[in-house]
Order: structure tokens, then sequence, then C-alpha cells
């Protein structure tokens, strides 16, 4: 057992570096941005307050308020912010550990869901390489603390024994939703695994505790984003005159665009597409193998099943599949899933002589790393690019208004806001005038910074509340304002 995690180990650390050799080394995309700040906020004001912005939450909420995103990964990152600063390397070391954190919890589940020995350390061997884990080793994002989450939550319930098993599985079950709200959506699992009274009197006050003494406090006062159905979606219902009109017509919506984009999707040609089709045959693999699975573990397949239904239409009607979800939304959603897909999937191969067995493995083992290698590939360039930008962005407004040490700017400025802390920035602008103007009566910023195509040019030229400091250089990509008043 312990040269099985030793060489578990040791394929992490192999996995991660060769990730690295692919990977971008630094700090790019906006959630990136908005975490390590967010982190550096907890480590030197004890706050969960943000520093990046919303308009439109800014004016529902008011001032301050804390990120969209629940704060467990946040909380998480913070002491790694604290050993090493405000950087990359503080995410990424924090990535690999729970990513080592991983494949030894999954070693366990599938020990405990296989009672076979060679093909735990199969799946878990698998999972080292199961796309798109490596390549968000590199990325300051949550993905790596969901999947570790899960699966401690998902171990605690396997050897779960007694109330006080029970309690301390759902006490873990309840904390994981302050890592990602969805891993609500697992509670069949502990439907399947456990029987009623462990579950009714351990592990659903286990769970309670930990939403409503930990969870919820720390969650509260969260941003409303007006492109994030969920909460913001509820927020525009209850204050509409026709709540439920609007929330039905909104969510509709969303399911015939989600759909849509799923008809359009692209396997062969975009390696977003190539992934949830791999989770999709995951899930395929799963029921397939429930009959060659252990009568416990048959059980909890099918509840991981269910649960991975609910979950799918929670993302049909609240988020978002494929496309429009940032950097890879719906494939974020179902990754923690995926993991113990694997397991059941392995679980097929019960029974099964070692050649075939083998050569099943190796070929599943190529397919995995050709689509690692494509993800790899798209999240360097996607990074690149994104970094290429919003660094020449930061550069030129810092030539024009970093002496003066901002307090708040208004634009799209994450890597600026991340470069030039504390500096605050209202990312997403005013839609109209109306808005600016309530804007302005809700908070103070020094500057404006705007395309130099947006329509809020127009109100902003000859008003005598700004004046333009970069009105020399008349070939502007950005148009830089002064606020006056």
């Amino acid at each position: 057992m312990a040269l099985a995690r030793a060489s578990l180990v040791a394929l992490g650390l192999l996995v991660a570096w060769l990730s690295w050799q692919r990977s971008y080394d630094q700090v790019a995309w906006p959630d990136e941005c908005i975490y390590l700040v967010g982190a550096r906020n907890v480590v030197e004001h004890g706050s969960l307050d943000t520093n990046f912005y919303l308009t439109h939450s800014l004016l529902a909420r008011g001032y301050p308020h804390r990120d969209v995103h629940v704060p467990g990964y946040v909380l998480a990152l913070a002491p790694f912010v604290k050993a090493f600063g405000t950087t990359l390397f503080a995410a990424s070391a924090l990535n690999v550990a729970l990513f080592l954190a991983c494949l030894l919890l999954l070693h366990q589940v599938a020990l405990e869901l296989l009672g076979d020995a060679g093909l735990a350390l199969l799946a878990a061997t698998l999972f080292a390489v199961l796309p798109p884990f490596p390549g968000y080793l590199f990325v300051a994002y949550p993905e790596l603390l969901v999947a570790f989450a899960f699966l401690a939550a998902l171990l605690l319930l396997l050897r779960a024994k007694g109330l006080r098993g029970a309690f301390l599985a759902g006490a873990a079950f309840g904390l994981g939703a302050l890592v990602r709200e969805t891993l609500l959506v697992t509670f069949p699992l502990a439907w399947a695994r456990l029987p009623r009274r462990e579950l009714w009197r351990g592990f659903v006050p286990g769970a309670l505790a930990s939403l409503l003494l930990v969870v919820a406090p720390l969650s509260r006062d969260r941003a409303i984003h007006p492109n994030a159905l969920y909460p913001s979606v509820f927020e525009e219902a209850r204050r509409s005159s026709e709540p439920f009109g609007l929330l039905l017509d909104t969510l509709l919506k969303n399911a015939a665009q989600n759909l849509a984009d799923v008809a359009a999707a692209r396997p062969f040609e975009s390696a977003e597409d190539a992934v949830l089709l791999l989770f999709a045959g995951l899930a395929a693999a799963a029921l397939l193998a429930l009959p060659r699975l252990p009568p416990g573990t048959r059980r909890l397949a099918a509840a991981t099943l269910v649960s991975l239904f609910a979950l799918s239409l929670a993302v049909l009607f609240l988020y978002v599949v494929r496309a429009r979800g940032g950097v890879w939304g719906g494939v974020r959603a179902y990754m923690c899933f995926a993991p113990l897909l694997l397991v059941f999937a392995v679980g097929a191969l019960r029974g099964m002589r070692a050649p075939p067995r083998g050569a099943l493995a190796l070929a599943f083992a190529a397919l995995l790393l050709l689509l690692d290698t494509r993800q790899l590939y798209r999240f360097l360039r996607y990074k690149s690019s994104d970094h290429e930008d919003q660094g020449r962005h930061a550069r030129y407004v810092a030539d024009y208004v970093a002496r003066e040490q901002p307090r708040r700017i208004l634009g799209r400025l994450f890597l600026y806001g991340f470069l030039h802390y504390p500096t605050e920035i209202i990312w997403s602008p005013p839609r109209d005038y109306p808005e600016l103007r309530a804007l302005e009566q809700k908070l103070m910023f020094d500057y404006v910074v705007i395309n130099d195509r947006s329509p809020l040019r127009l109100h902003l030229i000859r008003n005598p509340r700004y004046v333009r400091v970069n009105k020399d250089d008349r070939g502007a990509e950005l148009l830089i304002f002064r606020r006056l008043e």
C-alpha cells in the first residue's frame, strides 16, 4: 500500500512538472486577479470584501460587498498568499498540493468501492492524467479544491460508522458548499449509502450545522452578477411586478440557448467540447458498468448518476453548458464528478483478464493524454492573449494615473487592479447615462477608463464633471477621464 501511494505521489509530481512546462506562467484571467487579490485582503485586512465590482451590483447591493463566488477558495488561498505573496506560484503551490491529495483520496475511494487493489491503482493512475485537471494546476482557479472537497467528503461518507461518523460526513458535505454550492446536489450519495437512522440523525444535522454556522455567514453579501443567473435572476424576479413570469421566461430562454449551444458542439475542433464529450462518455461508461459493480457500489453509482442528472438540470436552466462560461464554465461545473465516474468505469474491468484490461487502459490513457495536450495548448494561447491585452492596458493607464494612487477606477482593468493594489476596480461599466448618474451618487471613483468606441464616451466628453487626461494621444485605444466631483 505504501509503495502504491508513493508511486501515485511521484506520478502526480511528474504530471505537475509536465503541465508547468506547457502552461502560461503569469496571472492573466479576470478571476485569477479577483481570487488572488481577495486572498490578499484576507491576509492584510481580515476582510472578504472584494476589490473588483460591477456597476449593477453596486447599485443593488451598495458598497462594500463580497465577490460573486463563494469564499472557500479565497480562504484556502490566503495562507499561501501570506507565504509566497500575491503570485501565481502561491495558487500553484496550493493546486499541486490539492492534486496530490486528490490522487491519494481517489485511490482510497476506489479501494472502498471496487475492493480490488489493482483496479484502485489503475483508477488513480488514470485520474492523474484525466482532463481537464492537469490544465488547471497552474491557474488560480478553485477546481482542484472543489474536487478535493468532494472526494474528502465522499471518503468520510464511505467510512462513516454510527451517528458520529455520519455527522462528520455530513459536516464535510455541508462545508463543500463553501467551495461550490453545486456540491450540494451530491446528497443522493448519502441517501444511497447510509441507513436512515444515521442519515437523519447524523448526516443531516452535520450538514445543517456546516451550512448554517459556517457557509451562510461567510457567503453573505455577495455580488450580483447580471450574467450569472444564480443568484441574480432571483434578485431581479423578486423586484419585478411579475416575478414568476420573469423568472420562468429567463430560465426557459437560458435552457433554449444551452440546448442550441450543445447542438453546435464541435468536439473534434474544440478542446472544450472534447472534454465535455469525455465527461458524457464517462457517465455512459458508469451506467453500462452497473451490472459488474459490487452491490453496494452499484447503489452508489446509481445515486451518482441521479446527482449528475440534477446538476445537469441546474446547469441547463441556471448556468452554461459550453462556449459562454468564460474559461470552460460547463466543464468546471461537471469536473468534480469525473473522478468518481472514472472509478465506476474502471469497475467494468472487474473479472477481465490482464492482457485485454491492460490494452484498454493504455488506449484510454493515450486518449486522455491527447486531450490534455489540446487543453494545455488552448489555455496557453488563451492566457497569453489575455495577459498581452490586459498588460498593455495596465501599463498605458498607469502612465497617466498611477502616480496619484487612485482609490477607485471605473474600467475593465483586472490586471491593473492586481498589480496596483489596493486600487479598486469597477470593471462592469454603466449601461447608460442614468446608470452612470446613479453610480456617481452611490460611490466616489477617481477615473473612468473606456474603449474608444464605448457608447459611454458620449456622456463623458464635454461633461463638466469629467476631464480627459490623455487627450494628447489622438489615436488612443483607451479614453481616460478624471472625475472632478
